[in-house]
């Protein structure tokens, strides 16, 4: 059957927008253990999460300096956030107040994160710590709204040296701002292997991926023979990431921001990119493309969509969730076999410190609970048991009161009445499992990671990028991947604008 298809525009529908606003500011969760925000992310705690690193004086930086005693004015972290760490990170602000400290909330909403932040800092009211954006970094560092940790934190200690990598990879002019205490899974592709075997499709994608033949063109292969069941079949719904993970599977970033050499790069002429964006423009162009948004929890099933770009916690999570009775996987962005690598695409989560902070020592504190708990042994092998679990329930108990850490324990160790089943909990496999800690894995030999910087710049760039301007042109990722546009017309059309938006930072960059 010849594939012919109407393609819709570029531009996003408002719930789009909204859910991409999210996601490109990072799209993860606090770092405690008893929440679950958009991305499903979820972590443990143990006894270690009070343990002191290397903050004392005497340590050398990596900078070559003598590291101090950071600043301080009490025991009270005061924190700006859209949600309270005090409810939903409260694990680890427990161990935060076992260490002598508690949390003041400050709040704001996302959409106003920046502009109250930026208030704050201006009127010398600083908060003390922040939770990390995608444009935390450069923009919030180019408008000199963080200190500088590198008097203060030894990073080839114990407790950061295993993400010292990631670290580096935020530095600005040889400072360092930000620092992640975890790594994230980046995008992958999730999909229905109970649909592929109920329309005769042989072919499983996850079985590809493990034979080493998980390529474009083997993903391409299968899209042909979904979509060739019917003109009402599509092969991908891309999301507001559109077309960056797999331009970064060329081993090539559309931005990047080499902090260290003080160089921001834009390679939307770099023939990587043309090649990838010209791979995903023939999808569109074949129909192969839905380019419609849907929730992940009924993208797969209420559209006959074989693939969704998604965030995989958040995504598949949430997919699996919203059809219990389907076989619900998902496989990373596949292989670009021009590369000389398998590239991939990754995200952080930590947290930053205000210019002017006056807690320093609080913020710093709080960052190494979170990190010291996210390579605790016994934490890593609870959190395995409850991804892997057939149940989870809610710590609290019902009749008692009493919480429990161990959610997969379906009665109170305590009165032993039955627990509160959370409904929304995805068992994976142990097959999926190794594959999501294969992508956080940045020390292991599957994936050389890396991170886009293209969303880390001003909001009307980032909309540029994904969205268009109002009515939808110049849509630089999306357009070839949605809509089947030329991405030589784009770039050509748009190379000037972005450099425009770029140079700003690039003097700001020179001057700091």
């Amino acid at each position: 059957m010849k594939l012919s298809k109407r393609i819709t525009a570029c531009a996003l529908s408002a719930i789009m927008a909204a859910s991409v606003l999210t996601a490109c500011n990072s799209s993860t969760t606090s770092g405690g253990n008893t929440s679950t925000t958009q991305s499903g992310t979820t972590s443990g705690t143990n006894e270690s999460g009070t343990t002191e690193s290397g903050t004392t004086g005497g340590d050398t930086s990596t900078t070559g300096g003598e590291i101090i005693e950071a600043p301080t004015n009490g025991d009270t972290l005061k924190w700006l956030g859209y949600y309270d760490l005090n409810t939903d990170d409260k694990e680890i602000v427990d161990k935060f107040e076992d260490a002598g400290y508690k949390v003041e909330f400050l709040s704001t909403t996302s959409g106003e994160y920046f502009t109250r932040l930026a208030q704050l800092v201006a009127s010398s009211d600083s908060p003390d710590m922040v939770r990390y954006e995608w444009q935390s970094y450069p923009h919030g560092v180019a408008n000199n709204l963080y200190t500088s940790l590198d008097s203060y934190i030894d990073f080839d200690s114990e407790t950061w040296s295993g993400i010292k990598n990631m670290i580096e990879s935020f530095n600005y002019g040889g400072k360092h701002y930000y620092v992640p205490y975890r790594v994230n899974a980046g995008v992958v592709l999730i999909y229905s292997q109970t649909a592929l075997e109920e329309e005769g499709i042989k072919e499983d994608p996850l079985e590809l991926y493990q034979e080493g033949n998980w390529t474009w063109d083997t993903w391409k292969d299968i899209m042909i023979e979904w979509c060739n069941l019917g003109d009402d079949y599509y092969g991908i719904m891309p999301t507001g990431f559109v077309a960056m993970p797999f331009i970064v599977s060329t081993g090539t970033k559309m931005i990047d921001v080499d902090g260290e050499n003080k160089q921001i790069i834009n390679n939307m002429k770099d023939a990587n990119i043309q090649r990838c964006q010209d791979f995903l423009a023939d999808l569109a162009n074949q129909g192969m493309v839905n380019a419609e948004y849907a929730d992940p929890s009924v993208c797969l099933t209420e559209t006959k969509t074989l693939f969704a770009e998604f965030g995989l916690d958040w995504g598949w999570t949430t997919a699996q969730a919203g059809s219990p009775d389907q076989d619900i996987r998902f496989v990373p962005i596949p292989r670009d076999a021009q590369a000389d690598a398998y590239y991939m695409n990754t995200d952080t989560f930590g947290y930053l410190v205000p210019a002017g902070a006056q807690n320093i020592r609080a913020a710093i504190k709080y960052m190494e609970i979170c990190r010291l708990n996210e390579i605790d042994p016994d934490r890593i092998a609870q959190a395995k048991a409850e991804a892997t679990a057939e149940n989870l329930y809610y710590p609290k108990c019902p009749e008692c009161g009493v919480s429990t850490p161990d959610k997969t324990l379906a009665t109170c160790p305590e009165c032993n009445a039955e627990r509160r089943l959370n409904k929304k909990h995805a068992s994976m496999s142990e097959e999926l499992y190794e594959i999501s800690m294969d992508l956080k894995d940045t020390s292991g030999d599957k994936f050389v990671f890396l991170f886009d910087d293209c969303f880390g710049f001003s909001s009307d760039l980032t909309t540029l990028f994904q969205q268009g301007d109002a009515e939808g042109n110049g849509c630089i990722l999306g357009g070839p991947f949605k809509a089947g546009e030329s991405y030589t017309s784009l770039r050509d059309a748009y190379f000037g604008t972005v450099e425009a938006f770029l140079d700003p930072y690039r003097a700001l960059m020179q001057q700091n």
